[in-house]
């Protein structure tokens, strides 16, 4: 059978492409700083807890507000996947809903498993003082983390592969993974390190704008967050060169010269990403955040090439039919703004002049 007999054909756009994919890649920025947010802080939590013998009532102070902060966090995350999710699929829907039913069984419990994640988060932190269930229900978060991380990474890689959906015909039960593409590791690898690296920014941040704080304990703690970023990025870095290496020698030659923008974006990221872990290293938390938010943005951009990349003559932004419906387009924007403004105000009642902090 012929490759483009296996393609669906595309649903005709509301708006232009581009207006759509920057608006994925902006929630999908959001998105996934917020799950680093929640996987690294949990995982520091997991570290701290396991150092600990006892629950001291200083040990309560200090690590109880992170256990209060990820199920908020676990709330924005869900809501910025929404918009991020939508606008992926109208663009990329043929492709993505058909990714999506290959591996189908593995997806859709990602919905039950959301909901315990969520729980768990909670449970966590009301019963914080007892270390057994405590434990179990933040080992519960990282868990369910990990395997929607890695069913998302799974998805999203079929999707870009048009030519691995024919193992459809040898297995059609939803549960096609591709345990055979070596790419597979180093990209989910890329996203548990940067979990680490986001969750000690955080640390840092947290402590940067508590209040009634020692201000000695403070730089101790702002030092020991940017320590976990830093040499996490380290790691980052050569997680990043393999998972570079693991691709197809063309899509690889993209980044190093074969495409101008992309390998201009890529330097972009990569100078910027060595410049934030001697900012940490140094102790300046705000050139730290400055870096960090211009490498993210750079990579964020570098993954939409690597997905145009991968995708090859199988997809086209001129092969897409525009039918504009801007009174539509506009009343979408309108709510979404709206959204975003509850949102806001949510975390203003969430996080009251100690986490403004």
């Amino acid at each position: 059978m012929d490759l483009k007999d296996l393609i669906p054909y595309t649903e005709s756009l509301p708006a232009p492409p581009q207006i759509l994919i920057l608006l994925e890649q902006l929630f999908f920025l959001i998105h996934i700083v917020l799950i680093n947010s929640i996987l690294g802080l949990s995982l520091i939590i997991i570290y701290k807890r396991m150092r600990l013998l006892s629950i001291s009532s200083q040990d309560l102070d200090i690590y109880k507000p992170f256990s209060k902060q990820i199920p908020v966090l676990f709330a924005l995350a869900i809501n910025m996947a929404i918009p991020a999710l939508l606008f992926l699929q109208v663009v990329f829907g043929h492709l993505f809903y058909t990714s999506s039913v290959l591996l189908g069984t593995y997806w859709i419990l990602i919905i039950p498993l959301l909901i315990a994640g969520y729980y768990s988060s909670y449970i966590h932190y009301k019963k914080f003082e007892s270390s057994q269930l405590a434990k179990f229900t933040i080992f519960a978060v990282v868990f369910i983390m990990l395997y929607i991380s890695f069913i998302l990474v799974n998805n999203l890689s079929l999707m870009e592969s048009p030519i691995k959906w024919s193992r459809y015909f040898e297995n059609r039960s939803g549960t096609i993974l591709l345990w055979d593409e070596i790419s597979i590791y180093p990209r989910y690898l890329h996203f548990l390190v940067a979990s680490l690296a986001i969750g000690g920014l955080f640390y840092s941040l947290h402590y940067k704008f508590k209040k009634d704080l020692n201000q000695n304990l403070r730089n101790i703690k702002i030092k020991e967050g940017l320590k976990i970023f830093s040499y996490s990025t380290m790691v980052q870095a050569i997680v990043g060169v393999l998972f570079l290496l693991s691709l197809p020698k063309k899509i690889m030659l993209n980044f190093m010269g074969a495409d101008i923008l992309a390998t201009i974006i890529f330097i972009i990221g990569v100078v910027f990403a060595f410049l934030s872990i001697l900012a940490g290293l140094k102790g300046k938390l705000g050139l730290t955040v400055l870096f960090l938010s211009i490498t993210l943005i750079a990579m964020v951009i570098n993954r939409y090439h690597l997905r145009i990349f991968q995708l090859g003559e199988h997809f086209s932004l001129s092969q897409l039919n525009i039918v504009p419906q801007w009174d539509v387009f506009a009343i979408f924007l309108i709510i979404l703004i709206l959204g975003i403004a509850v949102i806001f105000y949510m975390l203003k009642i969430a996080f009251p002049k100690g986490v403004k902090r």
